[in-house]
């Protein structure tokens, strides 16, 4: 293998944090249905459940999304690029490294976008990934690509 890397999305809030967030805020609104209750204001007392419930449920899709993962791999035949979604899908593309090309596009601002092209073919990929970082890694496969293309075969090793 000349060359493996995973691409995950970047989460900056962590799984246990999220659960003392969503324990600390259920808290709060304990708290505060209980104050409502207490003056009158029991109706309230829905609106804060419905906020509390749409905001894990937004944290729970997110974290769902953050399952998604793409690998680019070199081996000695091939340059293959999966993607898993995160429903355990996932797709394949394989191009011939000798022809493939990393295309790194500037969209507009510091904004970006990488791409595999080979034959007419081309795969976005990396949309995840923060502008710099997409620019790192294509200088990365570029630098793999370029060192395979200029490897010796065993095979031609006299």
């Amino acid at each position: 293998m000349h060359f493996d890397a995973t691409l995950y999305a970047h989460r900056s809030l962590k799984k246990k944090n999220f659960n003392r967030m969503i324990g600390v805020l259920a808290a709060f609104c304990v708290f505060a249905a209980i104050r409502f209750i207490m003056i009158g204001a029991w109706p309230v007392v829905i609106f804060v459940a419905i906020d509390l419930i749409a905001l894990w449920l937004a944290f729970f899709l997110n974290y769902r999304s953050a399952q998604r993962f793409e690998t680019v791999q070199l081996t000695d035949t091939d340059l293959l690029l999966t993607r898993v979604h995160p429903n355990g899908r996932s797709e394949t593309w394989r191009f011939e490294p000798y022809w493939a090309q990393v295309k790194l596009r500037k969209l507009g601002g510091d904004d970006n976008e990488l791409s595999l092209r080979s034959h007419g073919e081309q795969v976005v990929f990396g949309r995840f990934m923060l502008p710099a970082e997409r620019k790192g890694f294509a200088r990365s496969l570029e630098g793999a690509l370029a060192q395979w293309r200029h490897r010796i075969p065993i095979d031609e090793i006299v």
